[in-house]
């Protein structure tokens, strides 16, 4: 008895899960999340590794050395769902290199203003 309800209990989280991703894909604008894929040398701060400005925002963040990794990180995210902006030449032409559709912007203080809208 408990096997078949273990069995019940399992369809049903697999059916909750998938009718919120349902509902989530078809979220607008406003209701995505947001990730910045920045070139590393643009999102760093002197000698600090990540600029301040990048730490506290409600954001992923990608700081791609090289890129091979900015392409990872543009497609990772637009699989996901997410809104994704990118700034840097190499962030930019990994976007337009994986076929993504994101947001450019002018260097980091542009991808910061991006992130908070």
């Amino acid at each position: 008895m408990t096997l078949i309800g273990t069995h019940i209990a399992a369809i049903l989280a697999a059916g909750a899960v998938a009718t919120g991703s349902l509902f989530g894909a078809g979220s607008d604008e406003q209701g995505r999340r947001t990730a910045l894929v920045i070139d590393a040398p643009l999102g760093r701060d002197g000698r600090e590794l990540v600029d301040p400005r990048l730490k506290d925002l409600d954001a992923d963040v990608r700081l791609p050395r090289t890129s091979r990794e900015a392409r990872t990180n543009v497609r990772y995210f637009d699989e996901l769902g997410y809104r994704v902006v990118v700034a840097g030449p190499q962030a930019s032409a990994a976007a337009n290199a994986v076929g993504v559709d994101a947001q450019r912007a002018p260097g980091l203080a542009g991808a910061v203003e991006s992130a908070s809208r």
